[in-house]
């Protein structure tokens, strides 16, 4: 397994602002938002790309997280009032932007089945 450093041009690649991504910091860590528009639920992906240098962490603390949070209504700028789907890795190996993409579009899918199943 070769890890490949990531920097956050990459990432801004795969995660394309004109396609609704908007790039935040949390602490010294890049993290992209997905704010969708007809649930209130935000996909978090949490790049492991350092803000100070725009590199990736070292090995063992350098995966890909990518999760979901509640949002209190549809508003961009309204409050996390919980999480709703646990955070789930991609590593940091070639081809880690395919997998990047479909671990998205799967925490996507099931956010919209577990809002189907609601009553």
């Amino acid at each position: 397994m070769r890890y490949v450093k990531i920097t956050k041009s990459e990432m801004d690649a795969v995660l394309r602002a004109e396609k609704g991504w908007i790039c935040n910091r949390s602490g010294y860590e890049y993290v992209y938002d997905f704010h969708l528009s007809q649930i209130p639920v935000i996909i978090k992906v949490m790049s492991s790309v350092r803000v100070e240098d725009g590199r990736g962490r070292n090995k063992g603390s350098d995966a890909i997280r990518v999760f979901a949070v509640k949002k209190a209504n549809l508003d961009k700028k309204a409050r996390v009032v919980a999480g709703m789907l646990k955070s789930r890795r991609v590593n940091r190996v070639s081809g880690w932007e395919d997998r990047l993409r479909q671990l998205v579009l799967d925490t996507l899918t099931k956010v919209k089945q577990q809002y189907r199943r609601r009553p």
